[in-house]
């Protein structure tokens, strides 16, 4: 089976949320990058998109960092 998926990273949360607001999404948070930024992503169907926020993560650091992406199939 061929899988496809189409994920873009979107300018700010601003983008995001209006980009989810019109395909009838929701904005979830995924987790942190390595340098603590908290990442949102929005998915509908096999179209993500990805806002990475500049300020630092309120959420506790994990002990053990996983990429935000890495499980973004088991969200949906």
């Amino acid at each position: 089976m061929k899988r496809v998926c189409d994920i873009r990273q979107v300018p700010d949360l601003e983008a995001l949320r209006a980009w989810a607001r019109s395909h009838g999404a929701r904005v979830r948070y995924l987790g942190p990058t390595l340098e603590r930024h908290p990442v949102y992503a929005a998915t509908r169907g096999h179209v993500t998109r990805v806002a990475v926020v500049p300020e630092r993560d309120p959420h506790l650091c994990p002990l053990v960092w996983v990429s935000p992406l890495e499980n973004l199939e088991e969200e949906r």
